[in-house]
């Protein structure tokens, strides 16, 4: 019983965690479209890649979520979407820019909790992180 409770709380943060990331990545997209400039956005999408790590893969990981869940992302699409199709919204996204800005290996290496992870986690507020 614990652990149903357990799941769908989880499932609840992955979906805020999906949506956060959303808004953010619907925010600086348009702009990195117009102006690739990795000076003004690349602190941007390494915060991003952080979050991702934490909020979303770090979620999926310690819970065993399938790719193929059923979430609700409001900011995504109205309804259910899988798991997939949100993190293809998200983290996909964030790809495409840092590619777009020459950072796909620095993003990759935050995103897999390498050494940039850390140093990023430093500047980042813990009350931000609790709340991830």
């Amino acid at each position: 019983m614990f652990n149903f409770l357990k799941k769908g709380r989880e499932f609840n943060r992955l979906a805020k965690s999906f949506n956060g990331i959303n808004v953010m990545v619907q925010d600086v997209y348009p702009q990195i479209q117009q102006n690739p400039s990795r000076s003004e956005f690349g602190e941007t999408l390494l915060a991003i890649a952080f979050l991702s790590s934490k909020g979303v893969d770090d979620r999926i990981e310690a819970e065993n979520i399938a790719i193929d869940a059923k979430i609700m992302v409001p900011t995504i699409q109205r309804g259910f979407i899988t798991v997939m199709y949100a993190y293809q919204q998200t983290v996909g996204k964030l790809h495409i820019m840092a590619e777009q800005l020459d950072m796909s290996e620095i993003v990759q290496e935050v995103l897999d909790k390498g050494p940039a992870y850390y140093k990023i986690e430093k500047t980042i507020p813990p009350q931000l992180i609790d709340n991830i």
